[in-house]
């Protein structure tokens, strides 16, 4: 299995590497997108991003929008990626009145391979923007009393999810929900 990690610009980089121990796996900024052919990897991984927001900044995503658009691999989107995967789809992200960060409740809407019949998990959030309903071709998942948590794309292998499976994995589900997927891409 080969993953391709886009790094938006995450702050948690190094806890999303200790994920993929014993898994080979290559980074590039989402800046360079356009110079890697999707169809090599099993897997693309979204990373999460703090620098600046989806919201406003489509112009500068374009080339990661159309990526995703456009890709045929199968690709996990994590807090940013959700936000970029949401927004290439149609979703409307509304600005939270505070950021929302800390370990928080999910309720599975739609049991999904990568929830492995959890019913509510908990799982690490840092994030201020929010989907609150899916757009035409996603499928919410998963939510907490923000918004929605978890997408699927309809008819493609597009998962995405609002949290940091990355990060507190001895006190959250979000690793589990993570390595269901990889399972999936195999």
């Amino acid at each position: 299995m080969k993953i391709l990690i886009i790094n938006n610009g995450t702050k948690y980089f190094s806890q999303l590497k200790k994920l993929l121990v014993n898994i080979p796996f290559e980074t590039i900024k989402y800046s360079k997108i356009n110079s890697v052919d999707p169809n090599k990897f099993d897997a693309i991984i979204l990373s999460g991003g703090h620098k600046f927001s989806v919201q406003g900044n489509e112009n500068r995503l374009q080339n990661e929008i159309n990526f995703i658009r456009n890709a045929k691999t199968k690709i996990f989107g994590i807090c940013f990626g959700f936000e970029i995967i949401a927004n290439a789809f149609g979703a409307k992200l509304e600005r939270m009145r505070s950021k929302e960060k800390g370990i928080l409740e999910i309720k599975v809407l739609k049991q999904e391979k990568i929830f492995s019949n959890l019913p509510n998990f908990q799982v690490f959030e840092s994030h201020r923007w929010v989907v609150k309903e899916a757009a035409e071709n996603l499928l919410a998942l998963a939510r907490s009393k923000d918004g929605i948590e978890a997408i699927k794309h309809k008819t493609r292998p597009i998962y995405a999810v609002q949290f940091h499976p990355e990060m507190f994995v001895d006190k959250t589900c979000g690793d589990e929900i993570f390595y269901n997927f990889l399972k999936f891409a195999e």
